[in-house]
């Protein structure tokens, strides 16, 4: 599985980018903010910390 960001509930929070342990996230300029993106999505190890940290619950793990 790996993580897909909805940007239309995406704030910028960058908290997923802040709690992976598998740096799965990069920042990148977006629509004037900084938001994440999957920049390494197969290193992804399932552990949830993102889609739990997320405030707008904007991520999903999918398979």
């Amino acid at each position: 599985m790996y993580p897909v960001i909805n940007y239309e509930k995406c704030t910028g929070s960058l908290a997923c980018y802040e709690v992976c342990p598998a740096d799965v996230f990069e920042p990148e300029e977006m629509e004037g903010k900084k938001k994440a993106v999957a920049a390494r999505a197969d290193d992804c190890i399932e552990c949830e910390q993102c889609v739990d940290a997320c405030p707008t619950k904007a991520i999903e793990l999918v398979a």
